[in-house]
């Protein structure tokens, strides 16, 4: 008996775990990424900031031109990072594929590969982007660019556990809860955090439409660090205390005072969303329109210049 009462909490503390290493791996992947192209810019900056026509008379000319050793063996990392970026699109196709992992997790290293791509795409090419390549590299920043946008607003679609849709009782539901517990404080007036939780009307959203509403949303999640560290200044002790957080920018050592911006951070993200809930779906549903086909012009032209160079040995 004790084994099925338990089994609840043994999946969510499996859940839990899964979840705190894919984030493991991510922050991993990302800053080896990070780490990775740092190191080419230090070790090729003399080089890439030549001039073309004095480029080959360095001495790293042999190893940094696009047939060079890194030249060439970046060109292959960027084609398995192309691999990897399809690959999302794949597990919707192959049963087998997308039974691994979930639909966020493919995503996360999706977005990790599709922003580093374009960059060693750039110093394969040694930045000289002509004919069939310039414009595959031009395509695929498109690609990396949009692709940013469409994690952000995936992020922004409430979603449960399994990843479904939340219903708008649901969400409702969960402000009221967060409604009722920001109440139940006492260390901030009604007025101190109604500066932080304001959120434009639905009228005012309806009428300006999907893609102005997407820019004020991004503007609110800008607003929203700044106007949580003013709550944390405002509860602080000292002025050392101010200095320590970085004006509030981090955590501060009062529990009670870190709760209640924690709630307030959850309800103001909530309620965000509920506002913004139906043109958010909107926009991403237009945005996969726009990213897909600029997905596959780039498959199709970096296909063609991997064949080109390849088969006919231009470099």
């Amino acid at each position: 008996m004790a084994t099925v009462q338990n089994s609840p909490t043994l999946a969510l503390s499996a859940q839990k775990s899964a979840e705190r290493g894919h984030l493991a791996r991510v922050r991993t992947a990302a800053l080896s990424s990070v780490l990775f192209l740092i190191g080419l810019c230090v070790y090729g900056f003399n080089y890439y900031t030549l001039p073309l026509e004095e480029r080959p008379y360095s001495p790293k000319h042999e190893l940094l031109r696009p047939s060079g050793l890194i030249g060439i063996n970046l060109g292959i990392l960027g084609t398995v990072l192309f691999f990897i970026i399809f690959l999302y699109a794949l597990r919707k196709i192959w049963p087998w594929l997308g039974r691994i992992g979930t639909a966020k997790h493919w995503m996360d290293f999706h977005v990790i590969a599709g922003v580093t791509a374009p960059f060693i795409i750039g110093f394969h090419a040694s930045f000289k982007f002509r004919g069939i390549a310039g414009i595959a590299f031009w395509i695929m920043v498109a690609v990396a660019l949009s692709g940013v946008i469409g994690r952000y607003l995936y992020n922004k679609i409430p979603r449960s556990v399994t990843a479904a849709e939340l219903s708008l009782g649901e969400l409702q539901k969960n402000e009221a809860e967060l409604s009722i517990a920001l109440a139940a404080q006492s260390i901030y007036t009604h007025e101190e955090l109604e500066q932080v939780l304001r959120v434009p009307t639905p009228d005012h959203i309806r009428r300006i439409g999907p893609l102005f509403a997407l820019v004020e949303m991004l503007a609110f999640d800008f607003r929203m660090p700044f106007q949580l560290a003013a709550l944390r200044r405002a509860s602080a002790s000292s002025f050392g205390a101010k200095i320590l957080s970085f004006g509030g920018l981090r955590a501060i050592a009062n529990p009670e005072v870190e709760r209640v911006v924690r709630l307030v951070r959850q309800k103001a993200s909530l309620s965000r969303r509920l506002i913004f809930l139906n043109h958010t779906q909107k926009v991403f549903h237009l945005w996969h329109v726009v990213h897909r086909p600029f997905s596959y012009a780039f498959a199709v032209l970096a296909i063609m210049h991997i064949v080109v160079v390849t088969g006919l040995g231009f470099h």
